[in-house]
């Protein structure tokens, strides 16, 4: 699996203490996205899903977010870590510029390990009031074995955060929604 970066625990990036993975690759581009460095097929590193897992103190964190790029573009790799995070009873999130419609039809499999998705393209004049969605049009889906079971998008207790950590090396990350 190609991927971008770990963030090994976040509070913005779905509910609870999450480990967060971005993926690198996406073949949606857009426009405006937070995180264009993760487009190309080149940058990132490869890793296995088990590789990712292993990076993960998995009694520290309540979840997995993966993001990106774009997820459903590496499915059968993203299948594998989700099922390898539920085996460590960690709650799943994943965001995808594709709307969950689109995904039910063609990676129903995946969706399977999926408790909540962000769905939809990120679109710049749109602003979202959700804590985890980029844009007003995102969805923030409950799932259960793939069907919605919830739509927790207008939910007050989901409106917008971000956080900044700074590592001992000095390397700084802004993550999560501050509105402009």
């Amino acid at each position: 699996m190609r991927i971008n970066s770990i963030l090994k625990e976040s509070k913005v990036n779905g509910p609870g203490n999450r480990a967060v993975v971005w993926v690198q690759g996406c073949s949606l581009h857009c426009e405006n996205c937070f995180n264009k460095a993760a487009h190309s097929l080149n940058g990132g590193i490869e890793l296995t899903p088990e590789q990712i897992i292993a990076q993960i103190d998995c009694e520290a964190v309540d979840g997995l977010t993966v993001s990106g790029g774009e997820p459903f573009d590496q499915s059968s790799e993203l299948k594998k870590l989700l099922e390898l995070a539920k085996e460590k009873n960690l709650n799943t999130l994943v965001y995808s510029g594709y709307l969950y419609e689109k995904l039910l039809y063609e990676h129903h499999d995946t969706l399977m390990f999926c408790d909540y998705l962000i769905d939809g393209p990120y679109m710049k004049d749109y602003p979202s009031s959700c804590k985890w969605a980029g844009s007003g049009n995102q969805r923030f889906l409950e799932l259960k074995a793939g069907i919605i079971i919830n739509n927790l998008t207008e939910r007050e207790e989901y409106s917008q955060d971000a956080e900044i950590i700074i590592e001992e090396n000095g390397k700084i990350t802004i993550t999560g929604f501050i509105e402009a």
